[in-house]
């Protein structure tokens, strides 16, 4: 059995971590509850973007606007998002997982396993060499900069910081620099990978296309009034050339919140797991500490009586 004093030193040690963990439950609470509550705001101001999107949409010599021409799409941007920090459970894990696996998937032949695999160049795979080309990574996230170095593929563009400051301006300088990218002919799709806040919780990371825009992507959004009812000025190309980065901001800024608000809930659920561990931890150890301190007593009344 330890001594006392030893086992002192380690409840205190413990209580010392579950304090930091106890904390770190709190900040990321108000933090998400901050978030969230802006989130509705954003969503208001999408819908009704997305609804004067497909009023336009519905024009039929719309089919060749720049932001819905058909690409061969060899071309491709993925845009991850994950945390600055760890500490939040599977989070970084699953998000950073899921674009491994489609940027491997649709940009290269070689087999990269599970994902967990470190990337090895190779004659026949697409991220590798002349082709790499074809590939535009851009990282909002120091763990996602990691993740991608340590398999090999270098981000081409990476963006600190903007995670925990989920900001209308950070949202409008990605948007921007996407649609520079798009209108200059260096990529050919533009993807977004992250992580949405579901039902109060963080829910499955996912992939959505947010460049070239498809009329399919807004069958299931209403329209503010029957198509024939609206007169556009001055023409439904100008509408639309004006609606889409208007879109891209609100979009990104959406998923940056939902990022945001998804890192911290799983930051909250995982340091009240670490806290209330060390509660049990704890418990056993003011045990342990009571009984080695009884047995001192013990042995120290024998030694007297001897």
């Amino acid at each position: 059995m330890q001594k006392p004093n030893e086992i002192k030193r380690h409840i205190q040690a413990i209580e010392e971590t579950r304090k930091i963990t106890n904390a770190m439950h709190l900040v990321s609470s108000v933090r998400a509850k901050k978030v969230i509550r802006k989130m509705d705001y954003n969503r208001r101001f999408l819908r009704q973007t997305e609804s004067c999107m497909k009023d336009v949409l519905i024009a039929p010599h719309l089919a060749d606007n720049r932001y819905l021409r058909r690409h061969e799409h060899k071309k491709r941007t993925y845009i991850v998002i994950s945390g600055d920090k760890g500490l939040a459970g599977a989070y970084n894990t699953n998000v950073l997982g899921l674009a491994y696996r489609e940027i491997t998937e649709k940009m290269c032949r070689a087999d990269h396993g599970d994902g967990t695999q470190k990337h090895t160049h190779n004659a026949d795979c697409l991220l590798c060499g002349d082709a790499r080309k074809d590939l535009t990574l851009i990282t909002i996230g120091m763990m996602g900069q990691e993740y991608f170095h340590s398999r090999g593929i270098e981000p081409d563009e990476h963006l600190g910081g903007v995670t925990q400051d989920p900001s209308l301006f950070n949202a409008r300088t990605i948007a921007y620099d996407i649609l520079e990218r798009f209108d200059k002919g260096e990529t050919d799709q533009v993807f977004l990978v992250y992580t949405p806040f579901v039902s109060g919780a963080a829910g499955e990371p996912m992939v959505r296309r947010i460049l070239p825009i498809r009329l399919s992507n807004y069958i299931l959004v209403e329209e503010t009034e029957p198509a024939h009812n609206i007169m556009i000025h001055p023409s439904e190309d100008e509408a639309f050339e004006q609606l889409v980065p208007q879109y891209l901001v609100g979009y990104i800024y959406g998923a940056l919140m939902h990022a945001y608000a998804s890192e911290h809930v799983s930051r909250m659920a995982a340091m009240q797991s670490a806290t209330r561990n060390a509660d049990e931890m704890l418990d056993k150890l003011k045990l342990q500490y009571n009984m080695a301190r009884q047995a001192a007593v013990t042995q120290e009344l024998a030694e007297i009586r001897r």
